[in-house]
């Protein structure tokens, strides 16, 4: 039985970008996932942020280590007639080929699917681009933030008054990633019972568009385009308790409103065992306070004008409920109103999550080589495989592994 659940698959990996972390997930699985890179390393490799002191090392950048652990590299040359042979050969050896070059790149070089293909039919190639393999826009320039504004999911992020927002990251290229993982593993799986490879092709518009939820549906039943609605979220009115809460030393983000945990009346108890409760015990506000719950809001829903009066005074029973949580540390928020069976969560930062009592407690951080030298606390996967679990090693050193690789083909 194998240690791992991809044991014994080889992948080669033409990608820098949109695919990296594709490979990244089958790496960690235990497949031996073979980076093919330029001479001098891709954009990945010269992305910033670098460790402190080696700035420019192609062996420093954050960003590569984070796309590109449990790798090998390979340094081919692909505009010489040496390099494209090698890396034939190589691509031959492989039960999957992943690459993220312009369409028609690969293909122009004697490495595309059709050609590998045909002399390994069970040969397994997965294409992650911009917008796919075909149609008008195939051969349009792409990077992530294209693939963000082009997917939909900008126009969707931020305040109601914000112009559309980029999200943090390189969101568009994990998502096509993830989404080309999966349709890989489909086609391993196929292939081994059939003998039959076949091309997957994954274009990262789509797979960002995924993540506009409901928006596309809005547009097909009532021809309406959904807009940002930040803490609002798809709340028909901004609600007490809902959206985020400063506290002294940080955020939470609250969303108080059964059957997600209790209503609001459980955080007014709250607030008065504190002498907070402010102008709440009194009238209208209690009756309010009492009357925000699942059925008035799902009444609410479809008919607005049944907020009524109610509107005018939610101001002052949002403002009490601010200052009430402004006088405590998130920490206190969150733990407190966890035991109280309110759904409040910090807004974590990444000291935040370096300290989380439950990600330590499920061991997710893991220990691994630095290609520096000595070693560095990496997050773990976010999955757990009882018989066959992911082992994450040290992203590798640009061409580490081009000697050993390329002997094995002569």
């Amino acid at each position: 039985m194998p240690d791992r659940a991809l044991d014994g698959v080889r992948v080669i990996e033409f990608a820098d970008e949109t695919a990296a972390y594709c490979g990244r997930l089958l790496a960690d699985l235990g497949a031996e996932v073979i980076k093919v890179e330029p001479p001098g390393g891709g954009r990945l490799r010269r992305a910033r942020p670098f460790v402190k002191g080696h700035e420019g090392d192609p062996n420093a950048s954050l960003a590569f280590w984070v796309h590109n652990t449990s790798k090998k590299s390979v340094v081919l040359d692909l505009e010489t007639d040496e390099g494209r042979t090698l890396a034939r050969k190589l691509a031959l050896t492989a039960d999957i080929v992943l690459e993220d070059y312009p369409v028609g790149y690969l293909a122009e070089r004697g490495l595309g699917f059709n050609s590998l293909h045909a002399e390994k039919p069970a040969l397994v190639y997965t294409s992650v681009t911009g917008f796919g393999q075909d149609g008008p826009h195939a051969h349009w320039a792409y990077s992530d933030i294209v693939g963000q504004a082009m997917g939909g999911i900008m126009t969707l992020a931020g305040e109601p008054t914000d112009p559309p927002n980029m999200i943090y990251g390189r969101q568009a290229d994990i998502s096509a990633s993830i989404q080309a993982a999966q349709g890989t593993l489909m086609a391993l799986l196929y292939a081994e019972a059939t003998g039959e490879g076949q091309q997957v092709d994954v274009s990262a518009q789509e797979a960002l568009s995924m993540a506009q939820e409901t928006a596309m549906q809005t547009w097909d039943f009532q021809k309406r385009n959904r807009t940002r609605t930040g803490e609002l979220g798809m709340l028909p009115i901004p609600l007490p308790a809902t959206g985020v809460a400063k506290c002294r030393d940080g955020y939470v983000s609250l969303y108080i409103l059964a059957p997600a945990g209790k209503d609001l009346p459980a955080l007014v108890d709250w607030m008065r065992e504190k002498g907070m409760q402010g102008p709440l015990d009194d009238e209208p506000y209690r009756t309010i306070v009492n009357q925000l719950n699942m059925a008035w809001l799902t009444q609410l829903m479809s008919n607005l004008a049944a907020a009524g009066e109610i509107l005018q005074h939610l101001p002052v029973i949002t403002k009490t409920i601010l200052d009430f949580f402004a006088t405590m540390s998130a920490r206190e928020a969150y733990e407190e109103g966890q035991r109280r069976q309110l759904l409040i969560g910090i807004v974590s930062t990444p000291k935040d999550i370096a300290e989380n009592a439950q990600l330590r407690a499920r061991d997710w951080f893991v220990r691994i080589e630095s290609p520096l030298g000595g070693t560095i606390e990496f997050p773990g996967p976010p999955y757990r495989l009882s018989e066959t679990p992911a082992v994450i090693s040290r992203p590798p050193r640009l061409g580490e592994h081009t000697d050993d690789i390329l002997a094995s083909l002569r």
